[in-house]
């Protein structure tokens, strides 16, 4: 008798810590998992070329040739549009504002350097950066080699993200922008060396490695308002 007693008293407890245990487990918080950031964008559709560079009316441009593309109703993807990857080069380092700066409209944002020259962008809209292109650290030749897609810079999160992009290009006023952006460029060079112009007045390939340090200063003062 005492042994069935002994038995009968050890199961309970082992009942008892069973249902305790089972019930402290279901009162932990499910571990939370680390948000898993998508790098590419969604594809764009098919860009126009305008005075011999690329626009898309599904971004909105600033002054300073950067782009905003709207996500969702407060989050937009900001880059550098065709005229500034051509007037750039191909990208050696990128360095971006970390996720939690507060960037303005029209204020510095990003730089970018080139044949040891560095370049800074300004941001087109206002906002928090959330998130920065993770594919640029290891590669960032891709802001310039694909601009609007796998080159983006960052994310911003805007609470009156229409409002920035009210501001911004779009339409036919962007494209008046790049024609008067190429007829400017031309002059410019013209001025500054005739050696980075072809027969034409065209532009030659790669052509910021011929101008001296103070004329390339002077050229990215004009175009990306830095």
């Amino acid at each position: 008798m005492t042994v069935l007693f002994v038995l009968f008293t050890f199961a309970l407890f082992l009942g008892i810590d069973y249902a305790l245990r089972h019930r402290q487990a279901a009162l932990q918080p499910a571990p939370v998992r680390a948000a898993r950031h998508e790098a590419v964008l969604p594809p764009l559709g098919e860009p126009i070329w305008v005075a011999g560079f690329q626009v898309s009316d599904e971004l909105r441009y600033h002054p300073g040739h950067t782009w905003a593309r709207p996500l969702t109703a407060e989050i937009a993807a900001v880059g550098i549009d065709d005229f500034a990857r051509q007037l750039l080069g191909r990208a050696e380092r990128v360095e971006l504002p970390a996720p939690g700066t507060w960037v303005r409209q029209g204020s510095p944002m990003a730089k970018v350097t080139q044949h040891g020259r560095t370049v800074t962008l300004v941001a087109p809209v206002d906002g928090e950066v959330m998130e920065v292109n993770p594919q640029l650290a290891g590669q960032p030749s891709l802001t310039t080699d694909d601009p609007y897609g796998r080159g983006w810079l960052v994310k911003v999160r805007a609470g009156e993200l229409g409002r920035s992009l009210q501001n911004l290009l779009g339409g036919s006023l962007v494209r008046r922008f790049m024609e008067d952006s190429r007829e400017r460029l031309q002059h410019s060079l013209m001025a500054l060396s005739g050696t980075v112009l072809a027969d034409g007045g065209e532009p030659v390939a790669d052509f910021a490695r011929h101008l001296t340090d103070e004329e390339w200063q002077r050229l990215a003062r004009e175009f990306f308002l830095s």
